[in-house]
């Protein structure tokens, strides 16, 4: 029988005022907008399996890291957010960071018995001797990126995998040299989870252009266009990881 799982979408704060530039490549408009953070928490059977664990809750990091306006709302620490489904972070046995950026990695540490799935390419770049942008990793002065706080759990992975039956992971190079994205069995179709490949349904939808709309945000704008070519091509449903609908909706493949 294939394994089937559920994904639960949970918001674990949201960025503001965002300049638009940065989500959407080429746009020139002074607008801003806002943009969750996204914890995916994915459940078959007895097995729950975490893809990318948020941004921090702390005041202190909050001031040091964010660039810009963040908040974490009521009910939206990991710890809350994973008791409202019934999920304990001492059983989850699997996290995979889509990448190593601050937003997507700062809970890792609330999983203590979690091997962690990055691709190595993404490992090698951000304990490089000079990652680009710095900040993006959560690198300032002498405190610990947060990436690093679990670097003994981490399992480097070289491109595609199947990671246990029906998940996989896909390497979506472009945002950051190792990013990935994760496949997702479910019992209504198949989904991917994108990473920032894909921040929003507005990048992916590119008002009916026939690819994607990469961010403002890339290390490698061949690479990145590539990936979402990639992406398009499997017909799978996409998660973007900063779209409000995500987490409005919440409950998917169930």
């Amino acid at each position: 029988m294939t394994t089937k799982w559920v994904i639960d979408a949970v918001k674990l704060g949201e960025l503001r005022d965002v300049p638009a530039k940065e989500v959407y490549l080429d746009d020139h408009s002074p607008r801003v907008i806002s943009m969750p953070l996204v914890m995916f928490v994915l459940r078959s059977r007895n097995r729950t399996v975490v893809v990318d664990t948020g941004g921090p809750a702390d005041e202190e990091q909050i001031r040091r890291r964010i660039p810009y306006g963040y908040v974490v709302g009521k009910g939206e620490h990991v710890g809350t957010a994973l008791a409202r489904l019934g999920v304990r972070a001492d059983d989850v046995d699997l996290i995979v960071n889509t990448h190593l950026h601050w937003d997507h990695c700062s809970n890792n540490d609330a999983f203590p018995n979690a091997e962690i799935l990055v691709q190595r390419a993404e490992l090698g770049h951000a304990t490089g001797p000079s990652p680009e942008p710095t900040g993006a990793y959560g690198i300032h002065g002498d405190a610990v990126p947060p990436f690093a706080r679990c670097l003994e759990r981490i399992r480097p992975l070289d491109g595609a995998s199947e990671i246990a039956p029906g998940l996989g992971v896909l390497p979506l190079p472009g945002h950051s040299p190792g990013s990935q994205g994760v496949r997702v069995d479910t019992g209504e179709g198949t989904f991917v989870i994108t990473g920032d490949c894909v921040d929003t349904f507005d990048n992916w939808d590119n008002a009916g252009a026939e690819l994607p709309l990469p961010s403002g945000r890339f290390t490698d704008l061949d690479a990145f266009r590539a990936s979402l070519a990639h992406l398009k091509g499997t017909g799978w449903t996409p998660l973007p990881s900063h779209d409000h609908t995500v987490v409005e909706k919440a409950a998917f493949g169930y």
